[in-house]
């Protein structure tokens, strides 16, 4: 039975997949990573321009204004 645990997520047949399956798989997990990252960013700007909106940014010393509507 494989072993599927979090710190164990080998897969037992990753020699006879072949070299464009493994690199399938590298490109794969690549993606993944930039989607997070991407995701964090955006949620992180949301919450900057969330603080610069409500005041808050500027009391606790960001001097950063967003343009008028």
């Amino acid at each position: 039975m494989a072993d599927r645990s979090l710190f164990h997520r080998r897969d037992p047949f990753w020699e006879v997949d072949g070299p464009a399956a493994r690199r399938a798989h590298r490109v794969r997990q690549a993606r993944g990573a930039i989607a997070f990252l991407v995701a964090v960013v955006a949620v992180g700007a949301t919450v900057l321009a969330w603080l610069i909106e409500l005041g808050i940014a500027g009391a606790v010393g960001i001097p950063l204004a967003l343009p008028p509507l």
